[in-house]
């Protein structure tokens, strides 16, 4: 009876999983070949479910005002249910519209808690923008050390503009760090 029931779990699980990636495949797929109200079809019902990757989508086509008009309003909203659903790319974009002060009043507190959860999620860029906070004191205490370590964090991720950074403070010794001609070819 119990293997029955888990193998009946595992098929309704699975079946309900294909069913959530089939839409939010289908819009993706829509979205590629520029047919974004199609796209835009696809994902809201996920969306409107919960669905934070659709969220996500959804507040690309506002953005961008693709496949509808751009509506910086409606993609702060759809980006704020996406990254409170655990998006993190949602999370990276609703930071920078905090710190732009795009839609919303500029908030640096806000931008460095989304930027943070990003970071914490592995996002690089979201790393180097932190790294930025802490390097200039931006809405939180100025901190090089924690600046060059998230900046060393997002360069190991591949990110250029950390690179760029580290290059540019140990070839130039900004922020009282000592010159370092190997540090800043490691970095370059």
């Amino acid at each position: 009876m119990l293997k029955r029931a888990a193998l009946l779990f595992f098929l309704i699980s699975t079946s309900s999983t294909s069913l959530l990636a089939g839409p939010l495949q289908d819009g993706f797929d829509a979205f590629t070949a520029g047919n974004y109200k199609t796209a835009l079809q696809k994902w809201l019902p996920l969306a409107e479910k919960g669905n934070a990757d659709a969220q996500y989508n959804i507040g690309i086509l506002y953005m961008k005002g693709l496949g509808v008009d751009k509506d910086l309003r409606q993609a702060f909203n759809w980006y704020k249910r996406a990254a409170a659903g655990g998006n993190v790319d949602a999370m990276y974009n609703l930071a920078t519209m905090y710190n732009q002060g795009k839609v919303v009043f500029r908030s640096q507190k806000d931008a460095l808690k989304w930027w943070q959860k990003a970071a914490d999620a592995g996002n690089d860029a979201a790393m180097y923008n932190l790294g930025v906070m802490y390097a200039y004191g931006r809405g939180v205490k100025k901190d090089i050390d924690t600046a060059i370590n998230l900046w060393k964090k997002a360069a190991s991720k591949g990110n250029k503009d950390a690179r760029a950074a580290l290059h540019k403070i140990y070839a130039e010794g900004l922020f009282g760090i000592a010159i370092d001609p190997q540090q800043a070819a490691r970095w370059k």
